[in-house]
């Protein structure tokens, strides 16, 4: 926003984000997100599995996607239902925080819904990223 602000202000105009890099953002944000919730709900319940849940969303596989700029098409088809379910559990949270009951089956059911949601993504991540540079036709040639 800071930069957008400063290019208006100095008459430039600013330029847009490379889809790759819009893509990679909104999905560590949504990660982000989703991992907060999940260590607050896990301090709510006292269940470790949220927190163990946390940790694998916001560190793991966020270091897993951090520099693969081969992931856009899976983030692309995939940000909507994981933006969806961060709702969930963020609504989850909110009521958590609050400290309002939780209905423990729907707890467990929106983590379902998360692991549902990323496992393109956890399983783009686990397959090596294509090498680049290699020629068209497939051959080692230089």
């Amino acid at each position: 926003m800071a930069e957008y602000a400063r290019a208006m202000l100095t008459g430039k105009k600013p330029r847009a984000k490379p889809p790759r890099e819009r893509a990679m953002t909104a999905l560590l944000y949504e990660l982000s997100s989703i991992a907060t919730n999940l260590s607050q709900l896990a301090d709510a319940t006292g269940m470790t599995t949220y927190e163990d849940w946390a940790k694998y969303v916001g560190g793991q596989l966020v270091e897993a996607v951090s520099g693969r700029t081969d992931l856009t098409p899976v983030i692309d088809a995939n940000l909507e239902k994981i933006n969806a379910a961060g709702h969930w559990v963020n609504a989850l949270a909110r009521r958590a925080n609050m400290g309002k009951e939780l209905d423990l089956q729907e707890v467990h059911d929106a983590l379902v819904a998360v692991q549902k949601v990323l496992k393109p993504i956890h399983d783009a991540v686990s397959q090596p990223p294509p090498e680049t540079g290699s020629p068209p036709d497939g051959s080692d040639a230089v």
